[in-house]
């Protein structure tokens, strides 16, 4: 697999780079963090503008249709600044799960609202004792006449608390089928728990109590839906070890910079020989990351088994260099990297955020280790 940038993935990455430089400065940052949304409604829609949130779209559905390396692009131009706004969540794997529909008019209007900027979707899958199972879902939808009435509590729902819409993943009474439906997330009867996480971005635990839904909100049922739920998951997964990279690149760039800076007896620290050799792990570190997520790109379009292996490989090389290259760089920073006023601890906490979503790294070398089982 070539994986050299064409004219227009260069523009792309280019773009991101310079449009983030200029909005997202860590003080701006700072801001939005404290502000009630937790994020930028404006630099939502500026990137609605920017094409990013329609690259994902298919062009049937107004979209650009783009390859998910124009997302993996994206969402390590992301990583480098701790973007706040929900674009994984709703640009990759809700666009994902919608996309690959059978309901095609929920398809048509949901992925053109999207790319617009003007619907926000987040999935609510997780449950107490699902412990990343996707199979391990207790919350009923009991068939009526003309639709389904769904009972049942989701946790940990990440970027729910800002989404227009959830993708709820339900047990359908009597067949014990897995379905996915389509809830507005200001229903009658849907209550949006919101907490911040360990880095100051928000989920939500969501209670469905009675909740009538009609049959057109139905978006995948059976088999099919676990394998869709799998694979745009997977993507995701993929996604944020991009953004992990990111991350990790502006640690190491930040402890660089901060050893340049201090001196000690007389010279500054990264003269000294043991500092250096932390530099040059976290560096190490790093290019197996990119190594990894390169590999992970290569098999995502490929059966089942191979993507999964591939996708969790990733997420565990990913999560391991992410805690060495974040406590490295705090270590490098001595006390002032733990401090809100320094950058460095931001990253690290994004980074810990990043381990332990949709899977932490016990769970992937279980699921690498029988990949072949599938869903």
């Amino acid at each position: 697999m070539d994986f050299s940038l064409s004219e227009e993935q260069q523009m792309l990455s280019d773009g991101a780079e310079k449009f983030l430089a200029a909005h997202y400065s860590f003080e701006q940052r700072r801001a939005l963090l404290s502000s009630e949304a937790g994020f930028s409604e404006q630099n939502w829609q500026t990137f609605a503008e920017l094409g990013w949130l329609a690259l994902a779209v298919p062009e049937d559905a107004g979209g650009l249709g783009g390859s998910f390396i124009d997302t993996i692009l994206i969402m390590e131009a992301m990583g480098r600044r701790l973007v706040l706004e929900p674009y994984a969540t709703t640009a990759v794997l809700a666009t994902r799960v919608i996309a690959q529909s059978r309901n095609r008019e929920l398809r048509s209007s949901l992925l053109s609202q999207i790319a617009q900027g003007t619907c926000r979707v987040a999935l609510a899958h997780g449950e107490l004792a699902s412990r990343y199972d996707m199979r391990a879902v207790q919350t009923c939808a009991r068939p009526e006449q003309d639709g389904y009435l769904i009972d049942g509590v989701k946790v940990m729902a990440f970027d729910a608390p800002s989404a227009h819409k959830l993708i709820v993943s339900a047990s359908i009474a009597d067949t014990n089928e897995i379905a996915l439906f389509l809830l507005d997330a200001n229903t009658l009867g849907v209550t949006v728990r919101s907490y911040p996480l360990i880095d100051g971005t928000r989920a939500a635990d969501v209670e469905v109590a009675a909740v009538r839904v009609n049959r057109s909100s139905l978006l995948a049922t059976g088999r099919e839906a676990l394998e869709v739920l799998d694979e745009a998951i997977d993507r995701l997964v993929l996604a944020r070890v991009a953004e992990g990279l990111g991350a990790m690149e502006v640690v190491l760039q930040l402890a660089t910079e901060h050893l340049r800076s201090r001196q000690q007896f007389g010279q500054p620290l990264i003269r000294f020989q043991a500092l250096q050799h932390r530099l040059a792990e976290m560096f190490v570190e790093i290019q197996e990351t990119r190594s990894i997520l390169y590999r992970g790109l290569a098999h995502i379009e490929a059966p089942a088994a191979e993507r999964r292996a591939a996708v969790s490989a990733a997420k565990v090389v990913a999560a391991n260099a992410g805690r060495i290259v974040g406590e490295q760089g705090i270590q490098l920073h001595g006390g002032v990297g733990m401090t809100e006023e320094y950058q460095v601890g931001h990253y690290f906490k994004r980074l810990i955020a990043l381990e332990k979503a949709f899977g932490d790294v016990d769970y992937h070398l279980e699921r690498l280790a029988g990949s072949g089982k599938g869903v």
